[in-house]
């Protein structure tokens, strides 16, 4: 760099002057320097700024975005999450605002889920069948109940009940109940491989808008399902059962009424005529006298409160007193009666009477069916596996392969005219199945036309006990 000095003269005060000159290019240059060094500074400045700025914010915000976080995380469903709520700003007071609430929501959802769990298992416990749709028909709910009377599957929810369940009765029931605001009371019978008879009412499901009094098409059905098919089937029993219990009363009682007008008409001066009266008034009395009395045994044996004295005993004495009952009857009607029994004892919990009206009533029928000349023979052998075995076997005329399945229903007879002619009441195999079964055994018949009938009594063994209540 040049600089330049000149001295000027000293004027007339005595005041000298020095000037000093400096180039341009000089004095540009220190004015860029400092011009850049003034840019610099400013853009750190700038920069700094901006940096304590950011980070002020981030510090500032860090609450909010995990109040933010919390909430997202509440509203997906993870209510076991904690907002941050330390301090005593905002943010902690909204912190522990969101907790109060999550709190409290899970609280209520763990309510819900108790209530909902509880009224499943009720459902589920109901011996009623239990359907629910929504308001387009569709099945929302069936407990467990429904199902089985159904035979349905668990895969139902979200059908047509037509779908399900194919029964025109129980859809039109359904479309008349959607359609009026009172309950449909239906009797709907179902097919297939479980035949049922149920009752079933549907109705409208209530809404909010029902509570408001207001009207609305769009709801749902609720119809609950009673299985009456054994009751159905209990009242026909009875009917039959009236039915027969009329029309074997009205033989005898018609006999002995006839029979007696007929002697009060003057058939008692006549002592041959009025000896045969009086034979048919004493034989139809005696055959009302054992309908009379089977019928009170049937009826004690099938009440609830009946109940048979198992004991733990042999078996072979009620089979020997038994045929020594029936030994003279047996030869009166030239029957040949035989027992068949081990020398050892055979042990089993029976009530020994029950036993005895068993094989009474066994080989009473053997001994008036076989027919003259006919063997009978009663056995009694321990049964493969433990237990006792009895039979009573005939070589009579045997029974026709259509009888045998109803061979034990109450007035059921093979041949109706000759059962009357022997005295029987249609009701003996009837009071033997039930014994047997409250002895907690079984009993079952093979019979072939004209190869005679088997009848075998099966009891277990006198270690096993009953897995029901006897009734």
């Amino acid at each position: 760099m040049i600089y330049a000095a000149r001295r000027y003269p000293k004027p007339e005060h005595g005041v000298s002057v020095v000037r000093i000159a400096v180039p341009l290019t000089g004095v540009d240059s220190a004015i860029g320097s400092a011009r850049l060094f003034l840019l610099v500074g400013i853009a750190v400045a700038i920069a700094a700024a901006v940096a304590m700025s950011a980070f002020g914010t981030y510090l500032l915000t860090r609450p909010v975005r995990s109040l933010t976080e919390a909430a997202l995380a509440m509203a997906g469903g993870n209510l076991a999450i904690h907002a941050p709520a330390q301090g005593t700003d905002e943010t902690a007071q909204l912190g522990r605002a969101l907790n109060r609430l999550s709190s409290e929501l899970l609280a209520a959802i763990e309510e819900l889920r108790d209530e909902r769990d509880l009224l499943a298992s009720i459902l589920d416990g109901m011996n009623e069948g239990v359907l629910v749709t929504d308001g387009d028909a569709r099945i929302v709910l069936a407990n467990r109940a429904l199902r089985g009377m159904t035979l349905v599957g668990e895969g139902t929810i979200g059908k047509s009940v037509i779908e399900v369940i194919r029964n025109a009765s129980l859809q039109e029931a359904l479309d008349r109940a959607a359609a009026s605001s009172e309950a449909v009371v239906r009797e709907v019978e179902l097919s297939g491989l479980l035949p049922r008879k149920l009752l079933v009412r549907v109705s409208k499901l209530p809404t909010r808008k029902d509570r408001d009094r207001q009207s609305t098409n769009d709801r749902g059905l609720i119809a609950v399902f009673h299985d009456v098919t054994d009751l159905r089937r209990l009242e026909t029993i009875r009917t039959d059962f009236v039915a027969n219990v009329s029309h074997e009363l009205r033989t005898p009682v018609t006999a002995i009424s006839t029979a007696a007008e007929t002697l009060l008409a003057g058939a008692l001066a006549e002592p041959e005529e009025a000896a045969e009266f009086v034979d048919v008034i004493d034989r139809h009395a005696k055959r009302l006298r054992q309908l009379v009395d089977d019928l009170l045994d049937l009826s004690k044996i099938e009440s609830k409160n009946y109940r048979l004295k198992l004991v733990e005993q042999d078996v072979i004495p009620a089979v020997t007193h038994v045929a020594r009952l029936l030994d003279e009857a047996a030869r009166r009607r030239k029957v040949e009666l035989r027992i068949e029994r081990p020398e050892s004892p055979l042990p089993a919990r029976i009530d020994r009477r029950a036993m005895e009206q068993v094989l009474m009533n066994l080989c009473d029928n053997a001994t008036k069916y076989a027919g003259e000349g006919a063997h009978v023979v009663v056995a009694a052998r321990p049964k493969a596996g433990g237990g006792v075995e009895l039979s009573v076997k005939d070589d009579g005329p045997g029974i026709p392969p259509a009888h045998l399945g109803r061979i034990f229903e109450r007035f059921y007879r093979v041949d109706a005219g000759r059962s009357r002619d022997l005295g029987g009441t249609g009701l003996g195999l009837s009071i033997v199945k039930h014994l047997v079964e409250l002895m907690n055994g079984t009993i079952d018949v093979e019979s072939q036309l004209g190869k005679g009938s088997t009848f075998t009594v099966r009891l277990p063994p006198t270690g096993e006990r009953a897995s029901r209540d006897r009734i």
